[in-house]
C-alpha cells in the first residue's frame, strides 16, 4: 500500500503536467501553468504554486499550449490555434488552415479567446487619454458655539473640473456665513470659471473670470477677469508645480461709508487694469493631499492697491473612498478695505467634509 501512495502521487503531478501550458526555459528549466497572454517582451504564466508570474521572453527557448491561443507577429498578422514546441525555438500553431511552422524570436505578442489583445487594450487606453472627464467635489462645514457669546457659522463650495488630454476647465463657487451675537461676522461669496490649455510639456496659456461681494468688507461687487500664460516646473502622480502671469481687470463697487453721526460719504468704484499672478501646488503623500493656492492682483494705477487670496489644505481620505476631511488656512486680503474703517486681512481655519465624484 506505501508503494502504491508515491505511483499515485506521480500520476496526479503527470496528468496535472499533460492538462497545463508547458514553458521551457534556455536554462532547461520547465513551467507548468496557464499562459495568460505575452506582452511587452515578456509572458505572464498563472501557477499553482506560486500565483501569477513574469518570464522574460528572451529567456524562453519554446512554449506548449493545451488549449488554443492567439500569436500574433511584427507583421500585424495573428493566428489561432494549439502551439507545440520544439528545441531551438521552434514553435507549430495548429491553425483551421493548417500547420504553420515559426520561432520564438518572431513571436510579438499572445492572448487568450475571449479576452482583448493587447494592440486593442493599448488603442482602448490612448482613446481613453483623449476623452474629456468631468470630477466634481462639494465641501461642506457647519459651526456652532454658545455660552459667553453665540455663533454660528455655515460654509459650502463646490469645483467642477473637464479635464482633457490638453486642456482643463474649471468652475467654481464659495460662499460663508457666520453670525455672532445676531451679528454678522462674515458674509461673503464668489464664483468663477478657469481655462487652462496646454501649448506644450511646461508653457499653457489661461483665461479666467471670478466676481464675488463681501457685505462686511462693504464690497457690494467685485470683477477680476485676466488671461496669460503659466509654467509647469512638475506634473507627476506625486507633485505638481504651476505658477502663472498675466494681464487682466478689476472693478470693485463699493458700499457708502457711514460716519458717526449717520450721514455717508460715497465711495468711488474702482475700475482698473491689473496684473494677474497665481501659483498652484499638490502633493500627494501618504497622509493625504496637499494642496496651495495663492492669487495676487493688484491694480496698474496703484501698485497698492490689490486683493490677495491664499488657501492651504490637507485633504485627509475616510473609509469611504468618495469621501474625505479637509483641513485648511485661508487668507483673503483687501488693501481697500481700510478706507471703510475695515480688516484688510481675513483669516480662516477650517474643518470640512468633502465629497468627490465623477
Amino acid at each position: 500500500m506505501k508503494k502504491l501512495i508515491p505511483l499515485f502521487l506521480v500520476g496526479v503531478i503527470t496528468v496535472s503536467c499533460l492538462e497545463a501550458d508547458t514553458i521551457v526555459t534556455k536554462n532547461g528549466s520547465s513551467i507548468y501553468g496557464k499562459i495568460i497572454g505575452i506582452e511587452g517582451g515578456k509572458m505572464k504564466v498563472a501557477t499553482d504554486f506560486a500565483g501569477e508570474i513574469e518570464i522574460d521572453k528572451a529567456q524562453i527557448d519554446h512554449f506548449s499550449s493545451d488549449e488554443p491561443i492567439f500569436v500574433s507577429f511584427e507583421s500585424g498578422s495573428s493566428y489561432v490555434g494549439k502551439v507545440t514546441g520544439t528545441e531551438n525555438g521552434e514553435l507549430t500553431i495548429a491553425t483551421q488552415d493548417g500547420d504553420l511552422s515559426t520561432s520564438i524570436d518572431k513571436v510579438n505578442e499572445s492572448w487568450q479567446p475571449g479576452t482583448e489583445s493587447p494592440a486593442a487594450k493599448r488603442q482602448a487606453a490612448e482613446l481613453a487619454k483623449l476623452e474629456r472627464k468631468w470630477s466634481y467635489e462639494a465641501a461642506f462645514d457647519l459651526t456652532g458655539k454658545s455660552g459667553n457669546s453665540d455663533s454660528t457659522g455655515l460654509s459650502t463650495s463646490f469645483r467642477a473640473k473637464l479635464t482633457g488630454p490638453d486642456d482643463t476647465l474649471q468652475f467654481y463657487a464659495r460662499a460663508n456665513f457666520e453670525e455672532t451675537d445676531d451679528v454678522r461676522s462674515a458674509d461673503d461669496s464668489r464664483a468663477g470659471v478657469d481655462y487652462a490649455n496646454s501649448l506644450n510639456d511646461k508653457w499653457n496659456w489661461y483665461v479666467r473670470s471670478e466676481f464675488g461681494r463681501d457685505v462686511i468688507k462693504d464690497i457690494e461687487l467685485y470683477i477680476n477677469t485676466a488671461a496669460g500664460f503659466g509654467y509647469t516646473f512638475t506634473k507627476t502622480e506625486r507633485r505638481e508645480l504651476n505658477v502663472r502671469g498675466g494681464i487682466g481687470y478689476r472693478f470693485e463697487s463699493y458700499d457708502d461709508i457711514l460716519l458717526p453721526d449717520g450721514s455717508f460719504v460715497p465711495r468711488a468704484d474702482l475700475s482698473s487694469a491689473s496684473a494677474d499672478f497665481g501659483l498652484f501646488h499638490q502633493e500627494n503623500m501618504k497622509l493625504g493631499r496637499l494642496v496651495n493656492r495663492l492669487t495676487y492682483t493688484p491694480a496698474f494705477d496703484d501698485f497698492a492697491n490689490f486683493r490677495a487670496v491664499h488657501d492651504s489644505s490637507l485633504e485627509l481620505p475616510m473609509k469611504s473612498e468618495n469621501y474625505s476631511i479637509r483641513l485648511g488656512l485661508s487668507n483673503e486680503y483687501d488693501s481697500e478695505a481700510d478706507l471703510s474703517d475695515k480688516d484688510e486681512l481675513d483669516t480662516t481655519y477650517y474643518i470640512r467634509l468633502v465629497l468627490n465624484w465623477q
